[in-house]
C-alpha cells in the first residue's frame, strides 16, 4: 500500500478536544495518530465534526487549526492549518509520545 501522507504518523492515546462555534463549542475525543502534518482523531460516540475547528490536546500543550480531511463513522482523519503550537516544556515529547 502506498504511503499518502506527507509526514510519519505516530500512535498516541492522548486526550483532547475539538473546539468551534466561537468557542462556544467543544467535543471530547482522542488523537489516536499524530504527526507533524496532521492527527486521526476518535470519538466514544459517532460524532460529526465541522470541516475547520481548533484541536487542543491540553496534556502537551497543543493547540492548533485543523481541517476534517475524511470521516468514518468515530474516525476522522485532519489536516493541520498551522503549525503546531507547543509549550516549549513538551515539545520534546509531544510528537513521540
Amino acid at each position: 500500500m502506498d504511503e499518502r501522507r506527507s509526514s510519519k504518523r505516530w500512535p498516541t492515546a492522548l486526550k483532547a478536544r475539538v473546539v468551534f462555534n466561537n468557542r462556544r463549542s467543544v467535543l471530547d475525543c482522542t488523537v489516536r495518530d499524530l504527526s507533524e502534518t496532521g492527527a486521526r482523531i476518535y470519538f466514544a460516540d459517532i460524532s460529526a465534526i465541522p470541516p475547520e475547528f481548533d484541536l487542543e490536546v491540553p496534556s502537551r500543550g497543543i493547540r492548533v487549526r485543523a481541517f476534517r480531511m475524511w470521516s468514518r463513522g468515530a474516525n476522522h482523519g485532519i489536516m493541520f492549518l498551522e503549525q503546531l503550537k507547543v509549550r516549549p516544556d513538551l515539545a520534546a515529547r509531544t510528537i513521540a509520545a
